[in-house]
């Protein structure tokens, strides 16, 4: 296979790019014309100078921020307890099988159940205000977070617990030096899914029953076929998730960067 040198992946980089700038300009324009010219009904779509101009509205009756800092609060808390966790008793798991086998059972009941089931109970138990988003998100990201850290720590090869053996490593060595870093991987493969969850879950319970954040406004545009400002918090949504997905990416590039293997090949 040919080597690609550092100017032929920039140029490639640059297409793909280019690519995805098209497909969205094309879009956009495309949802202009179809509300401007009313094939679509402005009930149904919003064309993108009416989301832009209900975003600047939004920016000057400072509508949006208090909402969108409360989400992102609930979130930030939600996932780094899940992480902390998930992770933590995962290495537990993968150190004490025994523990795995007694508790592994009540945590794949706690995962089974819909969290469309138990949203009213975490009203009914920590009401309609910050407690009950934290722990929806927990709920939506712990156990993926859980279980992709004992996958990834299991598939660590022979060789390499053969060989901390050979050097008498004590139990915590083994955990932190051989099976974590071998589990890392399978780790940020969780954390990635479930950061755009963490999201999802905040919205979803805010829409069940809140009084300020993004699935609030949602559901309060919805009332009023407000369909501008639906289409924006869609759209502030979506970004949230993709800046979420692409910071652990970066954290994943800077973690395990030195094991990393090349890809200009």
């Amino acid at each position: 296979m040919a080597v690609r040198t550092k100017k032929d992946t920039k140029v490639k980089n640059l297409w793909i790019r280019t690519v995805h700038i098209v497909f969205i300009a094309v879009l956009l324009a495309g949802m202009q014309l179809a509300v401007s010219n009313e094939w679509v009904s402005r009930v149904f779509l919003a064309s993108p100078s009416q989301i832009f101009e209900e975003f600047i509205y939004m920016l000057k009756e400072n509508t949006l921020w208090p909402h969108l800092f409360v989400s992102l609060q609930e979130v930030a808390l939600g996932y780094a307890i899940s992480v902390v966790a998930g992770i933590g008793l995962g290495v537990l798991f993968v150190s004490f099988p025994l523990l795995e086998k007694l508790i592994d059972p009540f945590m794949a009941a706690i995962m089974a159940i819909p969290k469309t089931a138990i949203m009213p109970l975490l009203i009914v138990w920590f009401g309609v205000g910050f407690k009950s988003k934290v722990i929806l998100v927990i709920l939506f990201c712990f156990f993926n977070i859980l279980y992709n850290t004992v996958t990834g720590s299991k598939q660590t090869r022979v060789e390499h617990l053969k060989l901390a053996k050979v050097f008498r490593a004590s139990r915590a060595q083994t955990v932190f030096k051989v099976l974590l870093p071998s589990a890392l991987p399978s780790i940020f493969n969780g954390l990635r899914v479930t950061a755009a969850t963490a999201i999802t879950g905040v919205v979803f319970a805010e829409m069940a029953a809140a009084k300020n954040g993004l699935g609030f406004l949602l559901n309060e545009s919805q009332a009023v076929l407000n369909t501008p400002r639906l289409h924006l918090i869609i759209i502030v949504v979506t970004v949230l998730s993709v800046l979420f997905v692409g910071l652990i990416n970066l954290i994943e590039r800077l973690v395990c960067r030195r094991w990393m293997p090349s890809r200009n090949i």
